[in-house]
């Protein structure tokens, strides 16, 4: 394998790295990524079949992100320190068994609790395949394009099989099928050759130990604001990730009433996969209208094809407003993981992927709970339009101001 790196440490896009290294991160990604897309497809159903209110339907998919809003830097610097391996298995064997306990938890309260344990280990998965794009792809635009369209290839896949399970085998089946998603992921990493990732900074540090945070590790991860394009990227990102906390709250809340079974709402939610296969093109793109012109519109329409979701009341468009916004996120993550992995040094991009989680957790604790609020006040289509008006307008702004920030080569 041919590895390069610029004076700071900082991974070069040009490295090449062998296929047998490549298939298993992308598959990682697969599982880890579009896990997330299935909760939206059973957890907001699950929460009504429960009697739960729009508040409290807002409050615990709210409460599924306060653990990586607190940890996700902790567990980015867990991966630098003792391997992003060993705590990409050890959370991915967590997040395959806690699925199971759903069914056996039939009250909203025990539900919150078990969003606590499953969202952290859901999302270091993700957070751990964003490392891996830095550690083991070098931020290479190309390769970084084919792990986003494995991404919407498990969101292609995911939600339909949930749907379908939760169809033909009632909640308990869509709640298999998150487990099995989970455990895609654990085989996934245990594929990738020990040789592939680079060496941790303590190597012979245990789970255990690494899982007591340390502030210091906060404090590099947050020094990494002082970087303008790095403070930049996260703050679109982090805005960018508002549609998809609209989409995970109620999105499903909304096609329920408007009739649509579990089973159509995963083929919707599927959707945002079919057009996001073209995220390959991404390395194309960037070369003929620049990275940061295609991050901020690709950002602002992702947001404004969820924010427009009920005007539309035909399956027609739900399903157009899904594929736009599907390939939007697509090409987006691609520039933005890959600008983030370019920007800080190798022994930094656990953090620093830690760090874009944290700020995508606080953007999906807030709002949930601010859109059941607006429920309760005036109405579902109303909260559309409101958050996600408000998302675009920040996104925009964010935009123009950073829009003179330095790309990194």
């Amino acid at each position: 394998m041919t590895e390069e790196s610029d004076s700071s440490g900082a991974p070069s896009r040009d490295a090449v790295v062998p296929l047998r290294h490549q298939i298993p991160v992308y598959s990682a990604a697969l599982f880890s990524n579009s896990l997330t897309d299935l909760i939206p497809v059973l957890l907001p159903l699950w929460l009504v079949s429960l009697k739960a209110s729009p508040l409290e339907i807002g409050i615990v998919i709210g409460a599924r992100y306060v653990g990586p809003l607190l940890f996700s830097i902790h567990g980015g610097a867990m991966m630098d320190r003792i391997g992003t391996r060993r705590v990409m298995m050890f959370f991915a064997a967590i997040s395959a068994a806690v699925p199971l306990i759903y069914p056996v938890a039939p009250y909203v309260p025990a539900v919150l609790a078990i969003q606590l344990v499953s969202g952290l280990a859901d999302q270091l998965g993700w957070v751990g395949a964003q490392t891996l794009t830095g550690q083991v792809l070098h931020g290479n635009p190309t390769y970084t394009g084919r792990l986003v369209v494995a991404t919407r290839v498990g969101t292609w896949l995911g939600p339909p099989l949930a749907g379908l399970a939760l169809v033909e085998f009632g909640f308990v089946g869509g709640f298999v099928v998150m487990a099995l998603w989970s455990l895609g992921t654990l085989l996934s990493v245990w594929a990738i050759p020990a040789s592939a990732v680079p060496p941790p900074t303590e190597p012979s540090g245990t789970i255990l130990k690494a899982a007591v945070p340390r502030l210091s590790d906060y404090i590099e991860a947050l020094r990494l604001f002082t970087l303008p394009m790095i403070a930049v990227l996260l703050a679109i990102s982090a805005v960018r990730q508002g549609g998809q906390a609209m989409q995970n709250a109620f999105y499903a809340v909304y096609l329920d009433g408007i009739g649509l079974s579990g089973e159509f709402i995963g083929y919707l939610i599927a959707m945002n996969g079919v057009l996001g296969v073209f995220a390959f093109l991404t390395g194309w793109l960037v070369r003929r209208f620049g990275e940061y012109g295609m991050m901020v519109l690709t950002s602002v329409l992702s947001i404004l094809s969820i924010a427009v979701i009920p005007m539309l009341t035909d399956l027609t468009s739900l399903f157009a407003a899904s594929g736009i916004r599907g390939l939007a996120l697509a090409i987006s993550v691609v520039i933005i993981v890959s600008l983030i992995a370019r920007s800080v040094g190798h022994t930094q991009q656990g953090k620093a992927m830690g760090l874009r989680m944290t700020c995508h957790q606080a953007v999906n604790v807030v709002t949930p709970v601010i859109m059941g609020a607006i429920v309760e006040w005036a109405g579902l289509d109303i909260a559309f339009y409101l958050v996600g008006g408000a998302m675009l307008a920040l996104n925009l702004w964010l935009g123009w101001i950073g829009r003179k920030a330095a790309v990194p080569e």
